[in-house]
């Protein structure tokens, strides 16, 4: 079975780079498209009520930051795979990561999700990890690299 859309979620830190090398050699093995994903902090919803906080200027200066970091892990990526394989699309939301993430799968059509995962214990993972609401709703194959 060969995919046709993959999803590369990113959190544009230091483990991207390495990500994306990894999802675009999968996207090419599978002759797929690959787009990214990058959700910034739903300000405005995470700091409701504290007064004194100029939502919308915090929102733009985190979205600039977003972009400017998604065109630089994309121009980072090695010449020979940007050259093969070019990201199909970069796509920046805000919001609760697990209602963007199914949201995207659905409107771009995707049938794997791949995501970044750092070894944690049984305990962090149960009660704080993101990615359990993900999974547990998840309509299409989903693949976490080992960061």
């Amino acid at each position: 079975m060969n995919y046709k859309h993959i999803l590369l979620c990113v959190a544009l830190n230091k483990d991207s780079g390495k990500i994306l090398a990894k999802a675009a050699n999968i996207a090419r093995q599978n002759q797929a498209l690959l787009s990214l994903l990058h959700i910034d902090l739903d300000i405005p919803h995470t700091y409701e009520g504290m007064l004194g906080s100029d939502y919308k200027e915090q929102e733009s200066i985190v979205r600039e930051e977003s972009t400017t970091s998604m065109a630089k892990l994309i121009d980072s990526l090695d010449m020979d795979i940007k050259h093969h394989y070019p990201i199909h699309q970069h796509i920046i939301h805000s919001g609760d990561l697990d209602s963007e993430i199914l949201d995207n799968i659905d409107k771009y059509d995707i049938d794997l999700l791949i995501m970044g995962h750092h070894k944690v214990n049984f305990i962090t993972q149960f009660l704080l990890s993101p990615t359990e609401p993900v999974l547990r709703n998840m309509p299409c194959d989903s693949m976490f690299i080992k960061l």
